[in-house]
């Protein structure tokens, strides 16, 4: 089974308490999913945003 979660970050979050979707990721790997891919790049045009999609799979056995 596989997932895509977008995580995304910005200068406006460094030290802030907003939701980036990484707890969302590390709450699978910590279930024991692991990562297949990830795919990165800045978020328009500037150089403090980026987001990133991140695919996650796991065994169903």
């Amino acid at each position: 089974m596989e997932k895509v979660i977008w995580v995304r970050s910005n200068g406006k979050m460094l030290g802030a308490k907003e939701d980036d979707g990484l707890d969302i990721v590390n709450r699978y790997l910590e279930e024991g999913w692991k990562v297949k891919h990830i795919s990165a790049c800045a978020l328009g045009e500037s150089i403090n945003a980026g987001q990133a999609y991140i695919v996650i799979e796991k065994d169903i056995d």
